[in-house]
Order: structure tokens, then sequence, then C-alpha cells
């Protein structure tokens, strides 16, 4: 069915299209480039909505040449191949917001048949590219196209990006295919992305599926990691470690670092990889004691609430003092206490300490005999605990038993720690 109509930017050249999306290459300028080059544009469009996907200049394409053909792989990546036998795939990254519709992209060069033909009047004349091959027909003696009536033997030619190489650097091929690795890993990410989020596929599937092929990608990064440490080119290892996706697999490269006695790469990767996984702190104590702390805090202020409500008569009296004292602390009276040797500190009720303090009988023996004249208000803590005396003063505890002091096995839990935590922490890093 027809859907939106859209003006292109310039005329017209080519039109391809591949699931729900469509690509749409037309003419910049008039006239081409001084040494011929034709200034090309595209612009790829989302076949159901007509929102523009991606727009932009085809850079990928040698200086002289014009466009043969244009495609999509079956990842709905944008090629195209120029009359000089050059592949180009456009090349779009993952945004960090999660937005798919960005029109970022770049062209990369993933073949160059020049180098594969046995003559100069050969020429591969491209059908697809598919699952990191290009799918062509070899024609011979000069042929543009293949024969109509017949149906063409087709071959297939193994994408490779081209790579400046060393003489002597051993780590070419395991170089190139994990640059080719994380750009399919890029564009499946990218593909993904939109498809999310426009309904046509399940987030939690293209996730598990997502981080299958990180693993994948990961193998041969590690691979060329190897490598790459065996060479001593630590500065190029520690490049590579950027490009892992798991914190196990780094792990795995501080393992091999160590095992080359690549110390300094080894601290390094690690260092990065506390940026990139930080450690999770175990707060269930802090969790608890805050927990313990707000239901106390919680009670105390019901507690306190309560009182507020219940709002007393002005007390006058001291015997009603002492009444109102034993509602709120019992301990306050009932806990014996020693008398002090200042006398009128005890007629004016100056006491300041649970030991300065009277017995009960002779307090209640003063409230009864002065109920008119105030009394000044002990400073007592309602929520501090009954203070114990020391076992060797006589009287007071002396039928309390000390203690028995508990033995510690040397198979315990706390013992075994305790060592373990001793021989730790003799260790020289």
């Amino acid at each position: 069915m027809q859907g939106p109509v859209l003006w292109i930017p310039g005329t017209p050249v080519t039109v391809v299209g591949r699931g729900r999306f469509v690509a749409v290459f037309y003419h910049r300028s008039v006239t081409p480039a001084q040494d011929g080059t034709q200034l090309l544009g595209y612009s790829v469009y989302d076949g159901l909505t007509g929102a523009t996907v991606a727009d932009g200049e085809v850079s990928g394409m040698s200086p002289g040449s014009k466009l043969d053909w244009v495609g999509f792989s079956e990842k709905c990546v944008l090629s195209i191949m120029d009359s000089d036998g050059m592949l180009s795939m456009l090349a779009r990254y993952p945004s960090n917001n999660n937005d798919a519709s960005t029109n970022n992209g770049n062209w990369m060069p993933l073949l160059d048949t020049v180098g594969l033909k046995k003559s100069t009047h050969d020429m591969y004349w491209p059908v697809e590219v598919h699952g990191g091959k290009l799918v062509c027909v070899l024609l011979r003696g000069g042929k543009e196209y293949p024969d109509a009536g017949r149906r063409p033997v087709t071959t297939t030619l193994n994408l490779r990006i081209p790579l400046a190489t060393s003489l002597t650097a051993k780590s070419g091929a395991w170089e190139e295919t994990s640059n080719r690795a994380i750009f399919a890993l890029n564009q499946d990410k990218v593909l993904d992305d939109y498809l999310v989020s426009t309904g046509d596929a399940y987030e939690d599937e293209i996730e598990a599926e997502y981080e299958q092929k990180c693993a994948q990608v990961d193998k041969v990064t590690m691979k060329l990691f190897n490598t790459v440490v065996q060479a001593g080119k630590v500065e190029r290892a520690f490049d590579l470690v950027k490009r892992l996706h798991s914190e196990k697999v780094l792990d795995v490269a501080i393992t091999w670092a160590d095992r080359q006695g690549q110390r300094k790469l080894s601290d390094r990767i690690e260092e990065y990889k506390l940026q990139k996984y930080p450690p999770i702190e175990d707060d269930d104590q802090f969790d608890d004691s805050a927990s313990f702390d707000s239901g106390a805090h919680s009670e105390r202020s019901a507690n306190f609430a309560e009182m507020e409500e219940d709002e007393q008569p002005v007390i006058t009296t001291r015997k009603e003092r002492m009444q109102q004292m034993q509602r709120i602390s019992p301990d306050a009276v009932h806990t014996p206490r020693q008398r002090s040797g200042n006398a009128d500190a005890e007629v004016e009720g100056e006491y300041t300490t649970d030991e300065e303090s009277p017995p009960r009988e002779e307090l209640k023996r003063k409230f009864d005999a002065s109920p008119e004249q105030p009394i000044k208000k002990a400073r007592v803590n309602p929520f501090a605990k009954k203070k114990l005396e020391s076992p060797a003063r006589p009287g007071l505890m002396s039928n309390i038993a000390s203690p028995s002091r508990a033995k510690l096995s040397r198979q315990s839990t706390f013992a075994t720690s305790a060592r373990k935590a001793q021989r730790k922490g003799k260790q020289i890093v």
C-alpha cells in the first residue's frame, strides 16, 4: 500500500529498499567534481512512517569513479560499490540516550576487489552482502553485465577492511577481524534499538541476543590481546581492553597480563575495571542500624505524643511531683541510693546523681512533712539503664555472682578469621 509522499533534496539517481527501510540516492550538484567524482547524497527513510532514519553525503567513493551498485545487507546496513570495485558500508553508532533515530553515520571501506582480480579486464558484479561476505558474479573479458538468458554462477568474497599493516606485526589478521566484528555489533545494536523503539521487537529478547554477540566479539578481542601482549605492545593491549564488554573478560585480561609478566599493564586494567564497574558496598549493617534508630525514634515520638495529648494539670506539691516521677520512670525511685554527706543539700532537695539521692522512705517523709514547699526536680534520664554497683563494694552486689569467663576455641569461626586477617596483613604487596 502507498504511504507517505516526500520530496527528495536533489535529482534522483537510484532507490533501494529492504524490510521497512528505503534508501534514495540523489545528485547534490548538477556537475561532478573536477576529477570526475560524482557528488551524491543519500537519505534512508522508514517506509511505514516516512521518518528520516539517516541522511548525508555519499563519501565512500574512489576519486574519479561513479556509483555502480547500492543495496542493503541482511542486517539492513546500506552498502554501495563504485566503478573502481570499492565496496563501502554506512557505519552507524548506538547513541548513549538509546535514541535510535539519530542521523549520524560514516562510510567505511569494507572490501577492495581490485587486488582480487586476476586480470585488469575482470569485474565483480555484486548481488548482495550477506554474512560478512559479498555475493557477486565474476565477469571476464570486459563484460559489464551477466548473461540474462543463463543463470549466472555466483561466488563469495570475504569482507576485509583495508588496515595499515607492518612487516613485523603478526596480528594483522586478528586486528582486521576485531574491527569488523565491532562494526557488525554496532550495526546490530542500532537496528535492534530502532525496532524496539517502533514496537517491532521485544527488549528482553533483543538484550539476550546482544549479550551473546558481545561474548563472541570479546573472544576475538582477547585473541588479539594475547598476541599484542606477547609482542610487548602494552599500549596497544590497554587500548584493546576498552573494547571489552564484560567484567569477567576484564578479569581474564588481568590474569593474562600477569602471566606475561606485565604487572603495570595488569594494574592499569584493574584501575579501568574499577572505574567501569565500581564495587558494590554492603550496606546491610547500615540499613539495620538505620531501621533500628528509626524504630526507636518513632517509638519515642509516639510516647511523647501521648504525653502531649494527655494534658495533665500543673503539679505544685512535692507529693504530686513524686507520683509523676514514679509514673514516668519507676526505677528513679525504687533504685537504692546512698545519702550525701551534705545535709543542706538534702533539705533543699538538690540531688545531681543517683548515688547522692536519698532512699524512697526518706523522700516520702520529707514530701509529707512539707507539702507546700516546692522542690527542685532531680536530673534523671528516664531512658537510662539501671546502674549496677561493683561487686567489690559490700552490701549492694554481694548476692550477685561474677559471670564466668567464656573460653574461645581455636576452631571457632572468629579465631579462624582473626588468624587469616593476621596472615593477610603480613603479606608484602
